[in-house]
Protein backbone atom coordinates (compact mmCIF):
# COMPACT_ATOMS: atom_id res chain seq x y z
CA UNK A 1 0.00 0.00 0.00
CA UNK A 2 2.97 2.50 0.65
CA UNK A 3 3.76 1.90 -3.08
CA UNK A 4 0.65 2.98 -4.55
CA UNK A 5 0.36 6.70 -5.84
CA UNK A 6 -1.98 8.91 -3.92
CA UNK A 7 -3.44 11.25 -6.17
CA UNK A 8 -6.59 12.91 -4.23
CA UNK A 9 -6.71 15.23 -1.28
CA UNK A 10 -8.59 12.46 1.16
CA UNK A 11 -6.34 9.68 0.57
CA UNK A 12 -3.62 11.92 1.79
CA UNK A 13 -5.33 12.49 4.42
CA UNK A 14 -6.35 8.71 5.17
CA UNK A 15 -3.17 8.15 4.91
CA UNK A 16 -1.86 10.06 7.64
CA UNK A 17 -4.16 8.83 10.11
CA UNK A 18 -3.33 5.24 9.04
CA UNK A 19 0.48 5.78 9.98
CA UNK A 20 -0.15 5.71 13.57
CA UNK A 21 -1.14 2.27 13.67
CA UNK A 22 0.17 -0.78 13.76
CA UNK A 23 -1.61 -3.41 11.08
CA UNK A 24 -1.37 -5.57 8.13
CA UNK A 25 -3.71 -5.44 5.13
CA UNK A 26 -4.47 -9.12 3.50
CA UNK A 27 -6.64 -9.89 0.52
CA UNK A 28 -9.29 -11.50 0.07
CA UNK A 29 -11.21 -12.58 -3.08
CA UNK A 30 -14.44 -11.26 -3.39
CA UNK A 31 -16.17 -14.94 -3.02
CA UNK A 32 -14.69 -14.66 0.74
CA UNK A 33 -15.33 -10.82 1.61
CA UNK A 34 -18.94 -11.65 2.82
CA UNK A 35 -20.22 -9.08 5.17
CA UNK A 36 -19.27 -9.50 9.03
CA UNK A 37 -21.99 -10.37 11.39
CA UNK A 38 -22.16 -9.99 15.26
CA UNK A 39 -21.85 -13.88 15.70
CA UNK A 40 -18.51 -14.00 13.64
CA UNK A 41 -16.61 -11.51 15.86
CA UNK A 42 -17.61 -12.79 18.91
CA UNK A 43 -14.30 -13.67 20.95
CA UNK A 44 -13.75 -15.53 24.34
CA UNK A 45 -16.00 -14.70 27.61
CA UNK A 46 -14.26 -12.09 29.54
CA UNK A 47 -15.67 -10.53 31.99
CA UNK A 48 -16.26 -6.18 31.35
CA UNK A 49 -16.67 -3.01 33.35
CA UNK A 50 -19.09 -0.72 32.16
CA UNK A 51 -18.55 2.68 34.45
CA UNK A 52 -21.68 5.00 34.31
CA UNK A 53 -21.45 8.56 34.40
CA UNK A 54 -24.14 11.37 35.55
CA UNK A 55 -24.16 14.91 34.90
CA UNK A 56 -23.15 16.46 38.31
CA UNK A 57 -24.50 20.01 40.01
CA UNK A 58 -21.85 21.78 42.65
CA UNK A 59 -24.19 25.05 42.55
CA UNK A 60 -25.89 24.38 45.77
CA UNK A 61 -23.42 23.03 47.25
CA UNK A 62 -20.69 26.65 46.69
CA UNK A 63 -23.78 28.41 47.77
CA UNK A 64 -23.94 26.32 50.96
CA UNK A 65 -20.23 26.84 51.60
CA UNK A 66 -20.37 30.84 50.64
CA UNK A 67 -22.82 31.42 53.61
CA UNK A 68 -20.37 29.86 56.18
CA UNK A 69 -17.85 31.91 54.40
CA UNK A 70 -19.43 35.52 53.84
CA UNK A 71 -19.97 37.53 57.32
CA UNK A 72 -22.69 39.34 55.78
CA UNK A 73 -24.65 36.08 53.93
CA UNK A 74 -24.52 35.30 57.81
CA UNK A 75 -25.69 38.15 59.16
CA UNK A 76 -28.50 38.18 56.66
CA UNK A 77 -29.46 34.28 57.40
CA UNK A 78 -29.83 35.77 61.25
CA UNK A 79 -31.90 37.91 60.23
CA UNK A 80 -34.30 36.35 58.45
CA UNK A 81 -34.21 33.72 61.04
CA UNK A 82 -35.70 35.96 63.59
CA UNK A 83 -38.18 37.24 61.03
CA UNK A 84 -36.68 40.71 60.89
CA UNK A 85 -37.37 40.65 56.82
CA UNK A 86 -40.28 39.87 56.68
CA UNK A 87 -42.36 36.79 55.03
CA UNK A 88 -40.99 36.86 51.79
CA UNK A 89 -37.89 35.73 53.45
CA UNK A 90 -37.01 32.17 54.68
CA UNK A 91 -33.92 30.06 55.55
CA UNK A 92 -34.10 26.30 53.73
CA UNK A 93 -31.27 23.45 53.28
CA UNK A 94 -28.91 26.35 54.83
CA UNK A 95 -30.18 29.04 51.86
CA UNK A 96 -31.69 31.83 51.90
CA UNK A 97 -34.93 32.34 50.00
CA UNK A 98 -36.60 35.17 48.76
CA UNK A 99 -40.18 35.09 47.32
CA UNK A 100 -39.01 31.40 46.80
CA UNK A 101 -35.77 32.04 45.00
CA UNK A 102 -32.69 31.40 45.69
CA UNK A 103 -30.80 34.97 47.28
CA UNK A 104 -27.39 35.53 45.76
CA UNK A 105 -25.18 38.72 46.68
CA UNK A 106 -24.28 40.85 43.71
CA UNK A 107 -20.66 40.95 44.74
CA UNK A 108 -20.61 37.12 45.09
CA UNK A 109 -17.80 35.07 42.56
CA UNK A 110 -21.37 32.83 42.04
CA UNK A 111 -22.81 35.17 39.77
CA UNK A 112 -20.98 34.59 36.52
CA UNK A 113 -22.02 30.92 36.85
CA UNK A 114 -25.60 31.46 37.12
CA UNK A 115 -25.74 34.57 34.81
CA UNK A 116 -23.95 31.66 32.62
CA UNK A 117 -26.11 28.83 33.18
CA UNK A 118 -29.08 31.09 32.82
CA UNK A 119 -28.21 32.23 29.43
CA UNK A 120 -25.99 29.67 27.36
CA UNK A 121 -29.27 27.30 27.01
CA UNK A 122 -30.26 29.36 24.03
CA UNK A 123 -28.05 32.42 23.90
CA UNK A 124 -30.88 34.27 24.03
CA UNK A 125 -31.70 37.84 24.55
CA UNK A 126 -31.15 40.03 28.05
CA UNK A 127 -35.23 39.28 28.04
CA UNK A 128 -35.48 36.28 28.34
CA UNK A 129 -32.27 35.53 29.84
CA UNK A 130 -33.84 37.68 32.64
CA UNK A 131 -36.69 35.67 33.09
CA UNK A 132 -34.93 32.40 33.12
CA UNK A 133 -33.14 33.95 35.47
CA UNK A 134 -35.45 34.92 38.01
CA UNK A 135 -37.36 31.66 38.27
CA UNK A 136 -34.68 30.27 40.42
CA UNK A 137 -32.91 33.01 41.57
CA UNK A 138 -33.41 35.93 43.03
CA UNK A 139 -30.00 38.76 42.26
CA UNK A 140 -29.82 42.43 43.38
CA UNK A 141 -29.75 44.80 40.13
CA UNK A 142 -30.59 41.88 37.73
CA UNK A 143 -32.04 43.73 35.04
CA UNK A 144 -28.08 45.49 34.63
CA UNK A 145 -25.83 42.82 35.37
CA UNK A 146 -27.79 40.22 32.79
CA UNK A 147 -27.84 43.09 30.28
CA UNK A 148 -24.10 43.49 31.14
CA UNK A 149 -23.31 39.72 30.47
CA UNK A 150 -25.14 39.13 27.23
CA UNK A 151 -23.30 42.33 25.51
CA UNK A 152 -20.18 40.35 26.42
CA UNK A 153 -20.94 37.29 25.40
CA UNK A 154 -18.23 36.23 22.67
CA UNK A 155 -20.60 33.05 20.93
CA UNK A 156 -23.74 35.96 20.80
CA UNK A 157 -21.06 38.22 19.03
CA UNK A 158 -20.06 35.99 16.60
CA UNK A 159 -22.71 34.22 15.31
CA UNK A 160 -25.86 37.09 16.10
CA UNK A 161 -26.43 39.26 13.61
CA UNK A 162 -28.82 42.57 13.77
CA UNK A 163 -32.54 42.15 12.89
CA UNK A 164 -32.72 45.90 11.02
CA UNK A 165 -33.66 46.25 7.89
CA UNK A 166 -30.46 47.08 5.95
CA UNK A 167 -29.52 50.82 4.59
CA UNK A 168 -29.10 50.26 1.01
CA UNK A 169 -26.67 52.16 -0.93
CA UNK A 170 -26.09 55.76 -0.55
CA UNK A 171 -28.16 57.94 -2.81
CA UNK A 172 -26.50 61.64 -2.91
CA UNK A 173 -28.69 64.32 -4.74
CA UNK A 174 -27.53 65.94 -7.88
CA UNK A 175 -25.03 68.12 -7.98
CA UNK A 176 -26.51 71.65 -7.73
CA UNK A 177 -25.59 73.76 -10.94
CA UNK A 178 -26.24 77.59 -9.76
CA UNK A 179 -26.11 78.94 -6.33
CA UNK A 180 -29.02 79.02 -4.24
CA UNK A 181 -31.31 76.88 -6.91
CA UNK A 182 -30.59 74.12 -3.57
CA UNK A 183 -30.87 75.00 -0.21
CA UNK A 184 -30.54 73.02 2.57
CA UNK A 185 -32.37 73.81 6.71
CA UNK A 186 -32.22 72.65 9.91
CA UNK A 187 -33.13 74.24 13.33
CA UNK A 188 -30.67 74.35 16.20
CA UNK A 189 -32.92 74.34 19.92
CA UNK A 190 -32.00 74.71 23.27
CA UNK A 191 -29.83 77.90 23.19
CA UNK A 192 -29.84 80.56 25.86
CA UNK A 193 -32.35 82.96 25.33
CA UNK A 194 -31.68 86.41 24.09
CA UNK A 195 -33.65 89.02 23.21
CA UNK A 196 -36.32 86.42 23.41
CA UNK A 197 -34.58 84.08 20.86
CA UNK A 198 -33.42 80.83 21.80
CA UNK A 199 -33.79 79.00 18.19
CA UNK A 200 -31.58 79.36 15.32
CA UNK A 201 -32.46 78.67 11.86
CA UNK A 202 -29.78 77.52 9.50
CA UNK A 203 -30.03 77.86 5.90
CA UNK A 204 -27.42 77.03 3.75
CA UNK A 205 -27.02 76.70 -0.01
CA UNK A 206 -25.60 73.32 -1.64
CA UNK A 207 -23.87 75.12 -4.02
CA UNK A 208 -21.47 77.84 -2.55
CA UNK A 209 -21.97 76.45 1.20
CA UNK A 210 -22.97 80.39 2.06
CA UNK A 211 -25.03 80.22 5.17
CA UNK A 212 -28.01 82.06 7.04
CA UNK A 213 -28.92 82.13 10.33
CA UNK A 214 -32.01 83.21 11.40
CA UNK A 215 -33.26 83.39 15.52
CA UNK A 216 -36.64 82.70 16.35
CA UNK A 217 -38.30 83.18 19.30
CA UNK A 218 -39.95 79.58 21.00
CA UNK A 219 -42.80 78.79 21.04
CA UNK A 220 -42.52 79.01 16.92
CA UNK A 221 -45.06 77.86 13.97
CA UNK A 222 -44.95 76.76 10.69
CA UNK A 223 -46.40 80.50 9.67
CA UNK A 224 -43.81 82.34 11.52
CA UNK A 225 -41.04 80.07 10.49
CA UNK A 226 -42.37 80.77 7.01
CA UNK A 227 -42.40 83.97 7.00
CA UNK A 228 -38.98 84.56 8.37
CA UNK A 229 -37.64 82.70 5.59
CA UNK A 230 -39.48 84.88 3.07
CA UNK A 231 -37.79 88.04 4.77
CA UNK A 232 -34.51 86.74 5.08
CA UNK A 233 -33.47 84.16 2.29
CA UNK A 234 -36.44 84.51 -0.40
CA UNK A 235 -35.84 88.38 -0.44
CA UNK A 236 -32.68 88.47 -1.26
CA UNK A 237 -32.05 85.15 -3.02
CA UNK A 238 -35.70 84.54 -4.76
CA UNK A 239 -36.95 80.92 -4.79
CA UNK A 240 -35.30 77.83 -4.47
CA UNK A 241 -35.86 74.94 -6.30
CA UNK A 242 -35.36 72.40 -3.87
CA UNK A 243 -35.37 72.42 -0.12
CA UNK A 244 -33.03 69.30 1.46
CA UNK A 245 -34.28 68.63 5.44
CA UNK A 246 -33.78 65.65 8.04
CA UNK A 247 -37.76 64.13 9.09
CA UNK A 248 -37.50 66.56 11.72
CA UNK A 249 -41.28 67.21 12.19
CA UNK A 250 -40.54 70.91 12.54
CA UNK A 251 -38.81 71.33 9.44
CA UNK A 252 -41.47 68.89 7.57
CA UNK A 253 -44.80 70.89 8.84
CA UNK A 254 -43.13 74.25 8.13
CA UNK A 255 -41.94 73.33 4.70
CA UNK A 256 -45.29 71.48 3.82
CA UNK A 257 -47.87 73.29 6.06
CA UNK A 258 -46.22 76.98 6.66
CA UNK A 259 -44.42 77.53 3.46
CA UNK A 260 -47.78 76.18 1.35
CA UNK A 261 -50.14 78.02 3.23
CA UNK A 262 -48.43 80.94 3.28
CA UNK A 263 -47.21 82.40 -0.06
CA UNK A 264 -45.66 79.10 -1.27
CA UNK A 265 -48.88 77.98 -3.39
CA UNK A 266 -48.17 78.98 -6.90
CA UNK A 267 -44.15 77.92 -6.72
CA UNK A 268 -43.43 74.53 -8.10
CA UNK A 269 -40.74 73.40 -5.40
CA UNK A 270 -39.50 70.47 -4.40
CA UNK A 271 -38.93 68.97 -0.92
CA UNK A 272 -35.96 66.54 -0.07
CA UNK A 273 -36.75 64.40 2.99
CA UNK A 274 -32.99 63.01 4.08
CA UNK A 275 -33.14 59.30 5.06
CA UNK A 276 -30.79 57.77 7.06
CA UNK A 277 -28.60 56.37 3.78
CA UNK A 278 -27.95 60.08 2.57
CA UNK A 279 -26.31 61.34 5.72
CA UNK A 280 -23.23 63.00 3.75
CA UNK A 281 -26.63 65.61 1.89
CA UNK A 282 -26.78 67.34 5.56
CA UNK A 283 -22.71 67.16 6.88
CA UNK A 284 -21.94 70.81 5.81
CA UNK A 285 -25.88 71.63 7.66
CA UNK A 286 -24.53 69.37 10.99
CA UNK A 287 -20.89 71.43 10.65
CA UNK A 288 -22.49 74.65 10.46
CA UNK A 289 -24.86 73.86 13.40
CA UNK A 290 -22.29 72.45 15.91
CA UNK A 291 -20.02 75.82 15.16
CA UNK A 292 -22.95 77.94 15.57
CA UNK A 293 -23.26 75.95 18.84
CA UNK A 294 -19.62 76.47 19.51
CA UNK A 295 -19.50 79.82 19.12
CA UNK A 296 -22.51 80.32 21.36
CA UNK A 297 -20.84 78.49 24.43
Amino acid sequence: MMDQRLSTVPQHQWISKLFGYDFKVEYNPGRLNVTANALSRRGSAEATLAAISTPSFNLYNDLRREMGASTDLAALRDAVTTGERGATWRVQDDLILKEGRMFILSTSPLVLVVLSLAHTTGHEGAQKTLQCLRTKFYLEHDPRQVRDFVRACSTCQRNKTEALHPAGRLQPLPVPSRIWADIAMDFVKALPKVHGKSVILTVVDRFSKYAHFIPLGHPYTASSVAQAFFQDIVRLHGFSESIVSDRDPVCYRTCLAGFVQARWCAIEDELHLSPANRWPEQGRQQDNCYVLTLFDR
